[in-house]
């Protein structure tokens, strides 16, 4: 993501938005690859990787409301 910002493809202003967007989708994405290869079915993979994405959410909230 830095690499891509000193590309130019984002300016710095705004770059926090799309740091936590690509970290929500990685943690979704892990979630679900994780609960597949738990041997769980599709429906319940998503759920895990949704809950997963909002735990990250979480925890990103209240670190910005602790600092």
């Amino acid at each position: 993501m830095l690499w891509w910002a000193g590309l130019g493809w984002w300016r710095s202003t705004g770059i926090e938005y799309v740091a936590f967007a690509i970290n929500t989708v990685l943690l979704l994405g892990w979630g679900l690859l994780a609960a597949r290869a738990a041997g769980r079915t599709w429906g319940r993979a998503v759920r895990i990787g949704c809950i997963d994405a909002l735990l990250g959410m979480a925890v990103a909230l209240v670190s910005t409301l602790l600092k």
